[in-house]
């Protein structure tokens, strides 16, 4: 046996311990279990059998849960009364990552032995999470870069229109304070997410939801004949390139542009270079765009590249006003790409 064995066993298997912590981290959230104890008092938390019954969990599971998350360093006082670790506040602040990439595709790579031969077939995803995740996330980047694109119309818009609004947090953010909003989404549960939010937010009368697709809403819409809105296709158009093929995306942003009289499109989507050093040498190209990436090879999505992207809404007949990315203390790789576009 050498010398070595253990360290290097130590090394290996890494990934099998981030992979459980992963798994356990987005169930500890989604459960509302990092939540409720990082609202607890300073002076202490409620006991093990407290939290279980709250939370609907078995008391013995969840003690084995928390001893595990204490293993981590995410809890204190697992078997008395748990507490959240600064270490847990922080992964709890990143949680949209969580529920994107692990409640959104968590099943996805189980299903590579039969994706990965047939070029026809895709892998599964829950596109409510997916939606949940992506849009808590935007908060971050999307929402902020979608703001700048706005400030450059020349007016403000009759309405926000956005297509694939995933659970409408994205469009009630674009919309509170400003203009009324229509969000048209695919999953009937993100819809559902997305009415609630509506209420709990008071915004019910403002902004409406609508469940189908972008083309096929853009293919039943009535043009308006006041009033210039702006569209919004925050990380859809690369679905509808995937699903329904170039001459539909292209269609989507002809109809969006067409809409009325001085109608814009705000187009956000990710540069797909996947073997860029500058991405793959990258902290967070390494850490998100990498897996991001391979998993939009395998599901019924596709990323493309700007310059694609430029030439699509070109044959569209559009016309780039400008193209902006995030800000570079959120995400300074530069591969979300933010298009405002209006016709020619």
């Amino acid at each position: 046996m050498q010398p070595d064995f253990e360290q290097r066993l130590i090394s290996a298997i890494q990934p099998i311990r981030h992979f459980f912590l992963a798994q356990c981290l987005e169930f500890a959230m989604t459960s509302g279990l990092l939540s409720r104890l990082s609202e607890a008092s300073p002076a202490g938390g409620d006991s093990v059998d407290s939290l279980a019954q709250d939370l609907n969990l078995h008391p013995e599971r969840l003690t084995g849960l928390l001893r595990y998350l204490e293993g981590e360093g995410i809890v204190t006082d697992s078997e008395g009364a748990p507490a959240i670790t600064a270490k847990g506040r922080e992964f709890l602040e990143f949680r949209p990552w969580y529920e994107l990439l692990i409640g959104g595709y968590g099943a996805t790579l189980r299903e590579l032995p039969e994706v990965m031969a047939d070029r026809k077939r895709f892998a599964s995803r829950n596109g409510t999470m997916v939606g949940l995740g992506s849009c808590g996330m935007s908060r971050f980047d999307a929402v902020p870069l979608v703001k700048q694109l706005i400030a450059l119309l020349p007016e403000p818009p009759s309405a926000l229109v956005d297509l694939g609004c995933g659970d409408g947090t994205f469009l009630l953010d674009l919309c509170e304070g400003g203009s009324p909003g229509i969000g048209v989404d695919p999953t009937p549960g993100s819809i559902d997410i997305a009415r609630r939010a509506a209420a709990e937010r008071g915004m019910s009368d403002k902004v409406r939801f609508v469940n189908a697709t972008a083309e096929d809403y853009m293919a039943q819409v009535t043009p308006e004949t006041t009033g210039a809105p702006c569209f919004v296709t925050a990380f859809s158009l690369q679905e509808v390139l995937e699903q329904q093929g170039r001459d539909a995306t292209v269609e989507v942003v002809r109809s969006a542009l067409a809409h009325a009289p001085g109608a814009h499109l705000a187009i956000v989507e990710v540069d797909h270079r996947p073997l860029d050093p500058a991405v793959t040498r990258h902290g967070l190209g390494n850490a998100y765009y990498n897996p991001y990436y391979f998993l939009h090879q395998i599901t019924e999505q596709r990323l493309e590249t700007q310059p694609f992207w430029e030439e699509l809404i070109k044959e569209a007949g559009g016309e780039v006003v400008d193209c902006l990315t995030t800000a570079p203390e959120v995400d300074s790789t530069g591969l979300e790409l933010g298009f405002l576009v209006r016709g020619q």
